[in-house]
């Protein structure tokens, strides 16, 4: 294996990294006070909770994030019970007694008139093995009704999400209605409210006196906790170009990372570790042929767009060292001596995520990824390089806890 890299390559490996520094130097940290409360929307409880045995914290998370992904889609904002909460419900209302969905759904709708909320969405489950049975309900509290109800039969696999979501869709604009007359109502009295407090403060204004000004509190709105671990594991090839397109033929590796999140005013920040085994092919008989396996080990770093929306984009880089796993034994044991193990490893891209839920979604990316390996023709020779580039195209699973 022989050559070195390009002007237009280095220029390229450069600019990407000078382009991710410059965009992760210009965010700053968000504040949890620089939110505005949405007074317009109307507000939904949402509880998942088991109508038979212990709860499943894998189910009872997906049920209460399709719930509130489709709901918020219909202009309502969500308050989810964590699990202590949903725990210490079922256990006050009902101890060890019987909970048939229509007394459970009842009951909740009389446990929470009087509460400042217009809707109760809940998801009663039994798990039966490898199969789930969800009855949902959508509850106007003010009115003490149950305005829609669905059931639903489905295997606990991928398809989950896909399942719950068709019958939730079935089943909400049987409640659309009076969801839409009461975010009416909200946001005719935020709009009246908007304008008694601009009316108090011009007033106080032109009198010179502060102390007339009117301060009107706004009504506190949970937040939903935001999930800061993302990790994955994937499978991509690897394609070679420039002096490595002669040397390999189309590689492959198996990759994971996992990271910790940041949320920042213009995005999130990710920082963590990346790990991969690139299988390489060696289409010549020389040393190319002893890089077979290398195994990467970087810091992995990537900046997102805000959530919120389906899609996300993000720029991604990644930093370390990569070792040589290869069989050295049939090398001459003075070339072994001579064949470094560690290599100088380093990666940039951009790429996509769609989220399928708040926990789970689907990744594309494309990486720029280059391995720089040192070495001597004799002891008392200069320092060579040779160069293992290639592009990376990866369709991955993520999940976020």
């Amino acid at each position: 294996m022989a050559g070195g890299v390009s002007g237009f390559q280095k220029y390229f490996v450069s600019l990407l990294a000078c382009g991710v520094l410059f965009v992760l130097g210009s965010v700053r940290v968000h504040s949890q006070s620089e939110k505005t409360v949405p007074l317009g929307k109307p507000s939904v409880l949402i509880a998942s909770l088991p109508l038979e045995g212990s709860r499943d914290e894998g189910v009872r998370k997906v049920l209460a994030s399709v719930m509130r992904f489709q709901l918020e889609r219909m202009g309502t904002q969500t308050l989810l019970f964590s699990t202590t909460d949903e725990e210490a419900l079922v256990r006050d209302l009902f101890g060890e007694g019987e909970r048939n969905p229509e007394f459970l759904i009842k009951s909740l709708i009389e446990f929470f008139s009087g509460v400042n909320h217009e809707f109760l969405a809940l998801a009663g489950y039994i798990r039966e093995g490898e199969e789930i049975q969800v009855s949902f309900f959508i509850a106007d509290l003010q009115r003490g009704e149950i305005l829609a109800s669905a059931s639903q039969r489905a295997r606990i696999d991928f398809t989950l999400d896909e399942a719950m979501i068709r019958t939730l869709r079935d089943m909400l604009p049987e409640a659309a209605g009076r969801i839409e007359e009461v975010a009416r109502r909200k946001s005719a009295a935020a709009a009246i409210l908007a304008e008694e407090q601009q009316a108090a403060e011009g007033a106080a204004v032109e009198t010179g006196d502060q102390s007339t000004s009117v301060s009107v509190p706004l009504k506190e709105h949970p937040e939903e906790r935001f999930l800061p671990f993302e990790f994955s594991i994937g499978f991509a090839p690897f394609v070679p170009v420039s002096v490595a397109h002669d040397v390999f033929s189309l590689s492959y590796l198996p990759f994971a990372y996992g990271s910790y999140r940041i949320p920042l005013s213009a995005g999130i920040l990710g920082l963590g570790l990346y790990t991969a085994l690139n299988i390489f092919d060696s289409e010549e008989a020389g040393v190319a042929s002893y890089f077979h396996y290398v195994v990467p080990i970087g810091i992995d770093a990537r900046f997102t767009t805000l959530e919120g929306n389906p899609i996300g984009l993000f720029v991604r880089a990644s930093t370390g060292v990569a070792i040589n796993v290869s069989d050295f034994s049939s090398l001459p044991a003075i070339a072994q001596e001579g064949l470094s193990r560690f290599m100088a490893y380093a990666a940039g891209g951009v790429g996509a995520m769609f989220a399928i839920s708040r926990n789970v979604g689907i990744a594309v990316d494309v990486m720029y990824e280059t391995f720089v390996y040192f070495w001597q023709s004799d002891s008392g020779g200069g320092i060579n390089t040779d160069w293992i580039m290639g592009l990376v195209p990866s369709v991955y699973l993520y999940t976020r806890l």
